[in-house]
């Protein structure tokens, strides 16, 4: 651990006490910032203070100050520093702090981001590994124009080092951002890049104009223009889009040609999950570009868990472009764990990969013995899901294998009170509920940044400052504002909000869009939703059933060690292994709801609640500002449905009568499929369903002109911003 250099008295004689608080204070929100107190951190606190002369009982008492809401107290105390040369010192110090252990959380790279924007400061390298080794290094400096397949494991740095490569192409390459092409399978993915590519330019400027995009919404653009919620509406899903985009191809394959003439260079994340038409259709991409065109490629067999979505015929894109580019196509490994210091998990990591990546064919037992690896390398485990040891693990993962058991888990945390956030597929999306909450009593087109920051003040007196939430710019009124600037800003400081609503309707950008359902706590969610993402502690949910189900095959048993892979290497801190569910004879929908018969109760239904579309989002403008109300509640809070007599309308309020909206068609649709199905034609819905949970809220943006807005009491019909709940549960409903 280095000492710090005190140069000269970071203290002036005046207000010595006070700037020695908030130094104190600021000191504990970084060693706070990752959710864990580390001794390294501490002991560097503890020097700086003495060097400084900052009594070491204010640090004391600000780390239990700083505790509940670390970026809060960071943000708060920030202004409070108010000389030049006393910022310049603690920056250097808060550096330091958070890289001492020789990487940088994302949460510490969001404290000195802020840092960065308040003070003015420089902090470099806020996401980059403290030093690069030689295996990175030999990609991300690579020649512009080389091929290269890289194999990277989990916690190896591959997005770090995709991110570093985009950055330095343009910066010590000459390639244009404008010409530089990203694309992922998923969305998870290209949400990851666009949050962390700015990090590893020395200017973030340079690579503003970097195309990032998924597969499927680069077909959809190729043969229509359609957003992914037009696509799905008119035909039904991406598909039949890709394979006709990649006819069209064929068809003007010289016009293609120059459209894709001028690009430098692509990289292609996660390409093991590349699969089937997919597959054909990127390389059909490939076989246009120009010959000097440089093309990154980062894959891990070993994670390889959508194989099921490529069908009867397995084709990965991985063996179509080692054929395609034969020996222009350079294989580079990346080797180096850096996600875990820990190591019971380093051995996990290197030992469960080798033995999937060595042995193809699984059969029960070989899967059986790859969970007694995964359960030897946990530091505790519970024969079942217990949320109660998940208390304190306020940014832990909780991964099962289907989101049917995710919505049990969440059923029975949300019954007890106990907070936490969903992430699974399926679920509605919402986007930040802070842009509803300032910007929804707006009646002007356009909003001066004095005036946004009279809204901002008034929200954050009025709501929870749960619900503003922090971004990776910080928890400020001014980065919220040159965020909605950049979408819809005009001259003289000011932005349009008719443009902003017409950006933001539908599909915002992901930026604005609220990365899971809920507000705070641990994560509950399904394994691949969270491939790609990483945790200190992980509580891996592995049931009896798991591996052992009747008719599963060698080939869907080695696919379930893959997936069993890749829940166990989220953890950076600790594993933890309980027994989760075994939810026998789970079924779903048409639609893709989750539910299951109940065999204690006659024609009782557990019945998944909370996809996409199943509330009415306008329902709430009828209900003058109601939902107001009910932010001021501790989450989650239960609630009810009511049929209401005479119609097909299901209307939701709080179990102390709050009226929160309405609930789709889709509901009663799904009931009657369920009822048809079950028990014929012709079967009575019960008009209540109880155990309804609000987990959180989420904005609604409505373009100008729509005219759903007419004739609606709330305010937000003006702004065009309004709230609306997230709701979800796992109620029993009887058909």
């Amino acid at each position: 651990m280095s000492r710090i250099k005190a140069g000269v008295d970071l203290l002036p004689k005046a207000d010595e006490r006070m700037l020695a608080e908030h130094a104190a204070m600021l000191l504990a929100a970084i060693i706070h910032a990752d959710g864990t107190v580390d001794g390294d951190e501490v002991a560097l606190a503890r020097l700086a203070c003495e060097e400084f002369a900052i009594p070491l009982e204010l640090l004391d008492n600000a780390l239990g100050t700083a505790m509940s809401d670390p970026m809060q107290s960071f943000a708060e105390t920030l202004l409070r520093v108010e000389h030049p040369a006393d910022r310049e010192r603690l920056a250097s110090i808060l550096f330091e702090i958070a890289s001492v252990d020789e990487k940088l959380d994302d949460r510490e790279a969001r404290m000195l981001r802020a840092m960065q924007q308040a003070w003015g400061v420089t902090v470099s390298f806020l996401n980059k590994p403290i030093k690069w080794d030689e295996d990175q290094l030999r990609v991300i400096e690579a020649d512009r124009s080389s091929r290269m397949l890289v194999s990277a494991g989990p916690g190896m740095g591959k997005t770090a080092v995709a991110c570093s490569r985009v950055a330095h192409l343009i910066e010590y390459e000459d390639v244009a951002d404008t010409n530089v092409w990203l694309v992922s399978f998923t969305r998870s993915a290209i949400a990851e890049l666009k949050g962390r590519i700015g990090d590893f330019a020395e200017d973030p400027s340079n690579v503003f104009a970097v195309k990032i995009s998924t597969i499927d919404s680069q077909a959809w653009k190729i043969r229509y223009g359609f957003s992914p919620e037009e696509v799905e509406k008119l035909f039904g899903g991406f598909e039949t889009g890709i394979d006709s985009a990649a006819e069209l191809i064929d068809e003007r394959i010289e016009d293609f040609r120059d459209i894709f003439g001028d690009l430098e260079h692509l990289i292609v994340d996660e390409a093991q999950d590349i699969t089937g038409g997919r597959a054909r259709f990127l390389l059909k991409l490939i076989e246009l570009l120009p010959a000097d065109c440089g093309i990154t490629v980062f894959h891990d067999p070993a994670q390889a868990i959508y194989d099921y979505a490529a069908g009867e015929e397995l084709f990965r894109f991985t063996d179509g472009l080692t054929t395609l580019l034969g020996d222009n196509l350079q294989q580079r490994p990346l080797k180096k764990i850096y996600r875990t210091d820990e190591v019971p998990l380093l051995k996990l990591y290197e030992d469960l990969r080798l033995d999937i990546l060595g042995n193809a064919d699984v059969d029960a037992d070989s899967f059986e013995s790859k969970t007694d690896l995964v359960k030897s390398a946990a530091v505790s485990q519970d024969k079942g899901f217990d949320h109660d040891a998940l208390d304190g693990y306020d940014d832990a993962l909780v991964l099962f294998r289907k989101r049917m058991e995710v919505a049990q888990a969440s059923a029975f945390m949300a019954g007890d009170g106990h907070r936490h956030r969903l992430r699974m597929s399926g679920l509605g999306r919402f986007a930040l509920p802070w842009l509803a909450l300032v910007l929804g009593k707006t009646e002007t087109r356009e909003l001066e940044r004095a005036e946004f920051a009279e809204c901002w003040a008034e929200a954050r007196d009025r709501f929870p400052a749960l619900l503003f939430g922090e971004d990776i710019e910080g928890n400020s009124v001014e980065a919220r504002w040159d965020r909605l600037s950049r979408y819809a800003g005009l001259r003289s400081d000011r932005i349009d909000l008719f443009k902003l609503r017409s950006r933001l309707a539908g599909a915002p950008p992901d930026e604005f869009m609220a990365p899971e359902f809920g507000h705070a706590g641990p994560i509950l969610g399904t394994i691949h939703a969270s491939k790609g993402r990483e945790a200190d502690h992980v509580f891996l949910q592995i049931n009896n059933n798991w591996g052992a189900r009747s008719g599963s095959d060698e080939k869907d048993l080695s696919e379930e060690a893959r997936v069993l892979f890749v829940g166990a290497t989220r953890a950076k801190r600790s594993l933890a292994v309980q027994g989760g569910f075994a939810m026998k004879f789970a079924s779903t929908t048409e639609s893709g709801r989750c539910y299951r018969k109940m065999p204690k109760y006659k024609n009782g239904y557990q019945f998944q609640l909370g996809l996409q579309g199943d509330f009415d989002a306008y329902s709430p403008l009828k209900l003058a500002n109601s939902l107001d109300t009910a932010t001021t509640e501790d989450l989650p809070l239960r609630c009810r449905a009511r049929l209401e007599p005479g119609t097909w309308v299901w209307r939701i309020e709080t179990e102390t009568g709050v009226p929160l909206g309405t609930l789709s068609k889709q509901i009663t649709n799904d009931l009657y499929e369920i009822s048809k199905k079950y028990h014929g034609s012709g079967r009575r819905l019960n008009d209540q369903i109880r155990n309804i949970f609000l987990m959180g809220f989420g904005s609604m943006i409505a373009a100008p002109g729509d005219e759903r807005l007419n004739g609606a009491k709330q305010g937000g019909a003006k702004s065009g911003f309004w709230l609306v709940p997230q709701l979800c549960g796992l109620p029993l409903v009887f058909v």
